[in-house]
């Protein structure tokens, strides 16, 4: 099946959108979108329980950035939920589990992040 566009002709459903018809350009990015935001919708569940952690990110950026440039890697410490305030009021010391440096950190820096824990995680001691 075929669909005149313009002056040609166009048949739906196709991903080359480089033909020059804006029409079916505009087709093509609508199809793109929505089979993408399906993928992504499909995978969320809007009634699960989520996890949360608190977590630091490691100051050794030059160990870390070719791994994560953007964002930093981040340093598991506990297990929280949606409400509850850091449990620490001081600084306190963190190794990181890839680089193995440790830094102190400021209640400031630690961060709330949806996680699930892996198996066998061992809570900083300051967070128990």
């Amino acid at each position: 099946m075929t669909a005149k566009v313009g002056n040609g002709r166009v048949t739906p459903g196709r991903r080359q959108c480089n033909k020059g018809f804006t029409g079916y350009v505009a087709l093509c990015r609508y199809e793109y979108t929505l089979g993408a935001l399906g993928a992504l919708m499909s995978s969320l569940d809007a009634w699960a329980d989520p996890s949360y952690c608190w977590v630091v990110i490691c100051k050794n950026s030059k160990a870390h950035h070719a791994a994560n440039m953007m964002f930093g890697h981040k340093i598991l410490l506990a297990e929280t939920d949606a409400f509850e305030p850091p449990p620490v009021s001081g600084p306190f010391l963190v190794q990181c589990d890839e680089c193995r440096e440790e830094h102190s950190y400021q209640p400031a820096e630690v961060l709330r992040l949806e996680f699930e824990l892996p198996n066998g995680f061992t809570a900083h001691p300051r967070f128990r």
